[in-house]
């Protein structure tokens, strides 16, 4: 090898890893130990005093639930351009993952086509003709069973929309923070935002939260890079990595508001190439987790999916600023008050989860997109009270939640249990 060339080979090794490296090493975080027992619980203004968001990646709503009974599907007879002369449909997958899609930010605009969608096929193409089909595949019951078992029993929103025309970190931002910060790519070196999250405001209120996430090669826990949160060493200890997850809920060491990020995972965020199903599986062990807590009866889960991942989805997205909406991703929201059985449709992205959050608390907005944000409360029927307000079961009530409601069977969430503990946090 020539010295010009160990030069270059020396320059993109450094560009390629020494310097994520650095980045990641200088935001490692030392989670604080297990909580000591129950932490008190700062009331809501509804039954709701436990709220845990499920995070999972890259799936339109169309590539999920585009054929589930009664939503806003996939339309008949549509078909758009594949850019070699031909058209591409919507068709069944026919496996239980498929090859990753480009959904850059400038595929995203691409693939939204000025207002048309039209133009998801040439988006994801990148030189392989055989992507513009895969773009137009749906998965259902077969590959996702619990998914659509959650949705017919609970609530699932089909106006529900990732917060902008981008990846994924962009995208997670503004479930935390109502913001993308200005960030539109994955790349995350050394930056911080001065920024105010829902995690500021949740230590304020002295509300418990936890953020658990897995454990990245190029990038540390999302929330480290907002100052409010990477200059508060309790804060930081707030961040747990993925493997204490189940472990915390086995053993009831549980805060009020939790966040689940499996971003980085190679087997269970559901980021193709990866196994739908199996990612499936681990998400239902930690719902049927949650709802053995002896908190159950006065918990919400919302499971979303961050961005489409450059699948199809057939419904253009509202343009409320310079950033979004984004395409169309699937959100089910899981709790006994959830409304059973029912497609909402009203418009909402991320930051609805925190409008929801910040409504039950009394807390206010951070960003102008969350104070516009519907709040998600129409997916729920809570009960009214003698006073007019609304009332909690009462400790120890059987909850509503019907025995039909697609939980995998004890046997499958010990296995999820133990591949996942072996795996550690992620490959």
């Amino acid at each position: 090898m020539r010295p010009s060339e160990r030069r270059l080979a020396l320059t993109v090794f450094l560009v390629a890893v020494l310097i994520p490296l650095a980045a990641i090493l200088t935001r490692v975080v030392i989670p604080g130990p297990p909580l000591p027992g129950p932490l008190p619980v700062v009331p809501g203004t509804t039954p709701i005093d436990h709220v845990v968001v499920i995070m999972k990646e890259n799936h339109a709503f169309d590539n999920y639930f585009g054929t589930f009974p009664g939503v806003n599907g996939l339309p008949p007879n549509v078909s758009l351009p594949d850019g070699y002369g031909g058209n591409v449909s919507p068709h069944w997958m026919g496996a239980d993952w498929s090859p990753d899609l480009s959904h850059s930010r400038s595929s995203e605009l691409a693939a939204y086509a000025n207002g048309t969608n039209a133009g998801f096929a040439v988006a994801v193409d990148g030189g392989d003709p055989s992507l513009a089909n895969v773009t137009m595949g749906y998965y259902d019951a077969r590959e996702i069973p619990d998914y659509w078992s959650l949705a017919r029993d609970y609530t699932l929103a089909d106006a529900y929309f990732q917060s902008m025309l981008g990846p994924t970190i962009p995208n997670r931002f503004f479930s935390f923070a109502g913001t993308n910060a200005g960030q539109t790519t994955d790349a995350l070196f050394d930056v911080s935002f001065n920024v105010p999250t829902i995690f500021d405001q949740l230590s304020a209120r002295g509300i418990s939260w936890r953020y658990y996430y897995t454990p990245g090669i190029f990038h540390g826990p999302l929330p480290s890079y907002f100052t409010g949160v990477s200059s508060s060493a309790t804060k930081m200890a707030q961040l747990v990595p993925m493997d204490r997850l189940l472990p915390d809920l086995a053993a009831n060491n549980t805060v009020q508001v939790t966040y689940i990020d499996p971003e980085d995972s190679g087997s269970i965020s559901e980021h193709p190439p990866q196994n739908v199903t199996l990612g499936e599986q681990w998400t239902m062990s930690i719902i049927h987790a949650v709802m053995a807590l002896p908190t159950w009866n006065r918990t919400a889960i919302f499971l979303m999916w961050d961005e489409n991942g450059g699948f199809y989805d057939h419904v253009v997205p509202p343009q409320v600023d310079e950033w979004g909406y984004g395409f169309r991703v699937p959100m089910i929201v899981i709790s006994p008050y959830a409304r059973r059985g029912y497609v909402d449709s009203q418009v909402m992205d991320h930051t609805s989860i925190l409008k929801f959050i910040a409504t039950n608390w009394g807390l206010p907005s951070l960003t102008p997109r969350e104070a516009q944000a519907n709040d998600l409360f129409s997916a729920f029927a809570f009960p009214p009270s003698a006073n007019g307000t609304t009332a909690a079961l009462p400790e120890g009530a059987s909850t509503p939640a019907s025995a039909g409601n697609g939980l995998p069977s004890s046997a499958t969430i010990s296995l999820v249990a133990a591949v996942w503990s072996t795996e550690g946090a992620g490959p």
